[in-house]
């Protein structure tokens, strides 16, 4: 299903009632912005404007929306949370940021609540070096004589083959394969040592794992939950903590699956981890 979302009064008749007519040209030929709008110049405007467009690569305006025109993902958003923090002195939860209508809005609270003004880029090294708790799972004995017999099983039905599993370095490193399915994790996990099976973390979304089945299972598989929705920043510090362990993690650099079989745009979460944390990818 496809939609379009506006901000311009829908068409109207002289006693109020949406001329449906008109939407069909309305959603073929949106209404453009005009981008030569009068920029503000108050400096805490120009700030997160030049932030904002160093991140997303476009021209923004005052009334543009942080999710509607702007597009800013998830990992933006936290980017632009710890910049605001860092520069104003003025915190911002996660949940409230999409809640401010635009862009001026948003440095209208900020004018109203900052404590200071001292213009700093997100130093993500300093956020991965907070200490969070984190009980890593403890995988149950059998886990290798699974993925040993999953192995068998690919091999025989699938084909299944592999090469190149054995570069793997020890200690810390990402493994970062694409993804197209919802066994993609098992089917590079079957071709691993049974050493590096062991030392491999998992994430899945909070979502994923509702039930306590769900639970007991990835508890007992090396799978670590998270919230990437609620609180990305706190998800992304697991896993620097899984890799300052000594430990290696499983990241989809897409994010999601790919349902066409095209390789999907990059996230940064895995380059970000391997930069700051001096990690093989």
């Amino acid at each position: 299903m496809k939609y379009s979302l506006i901000k311009e009064e829908l068409p109207r008749t002289r006693l109020g009632k949406i001329q449906r007519f008109k939407l069909a040209e309305l959603y073929e030929n949106p209404v453009k912005k005009d981008k030569n709008v009068n920029q503000p110049k108050f400096e805490e405007y120009v700030a997160i404007k030049s932030f904002i467009e160093s991140q997303v690569d476009m021209t923004i305006s005052p009334d543009d929306h942080l999710e509607f025109d702007i597009a800013l993902d998830s990992l933006g958003k936290i980017t632009l949370i710890d910049f605001i923090e860092r520069t104003f002195g003025v915190k911002i939860e996660e949940d409230n940021l999409l809640k401010f209508p635009s862009i001026i809005k948003l440095v209208d609270h900020i004018r109203e609540n900052k404590v200071f003004h001292n213009l700093e880029m997100p130093d993500w090294s300093e956020i991965l070096k907070e200490k969070i708790p984190l009980k890593l799972p403890k995988s149950w004995p059998t886990l290798p004589f699974f993925i040993k017999s999953s192995r068998n099983f690919l091999k025989l039905y699938f084909n299944f083959r592999s090469k190149g599993h054995n570069d793997l370095p020890d200690g810390p490193a990402i493994i970062a394969p694409n993804h197209q399915s919802y066994f993609d994790a098992l089917f590079v996990t079957a071709h691993l040592k049974r050493k590096t099976i062991k030392e491999t973390f998992f994430y899945a979304k909070r979502k994923h794992v509702k039930t306590k089945l769900a639970q007991f299972l990835a508890r007992k598989n090396n799978v670590i939950v998270m919230d990437l929705n609620s609180d990305l920043k706190e998800s992304i510090q697991k896993l620097a903590a899984v890799l300052k362990s000594g430990k290696k993690v499983m990241i989809f650099p897409e994010g999601t699956r790919s349902k066409t079989g095209e390789l999907g745009e990059f996230k940064k979460t895995f380059a970000i981890l391997s930069k700051e944390l001096n990690v093989t990818v």
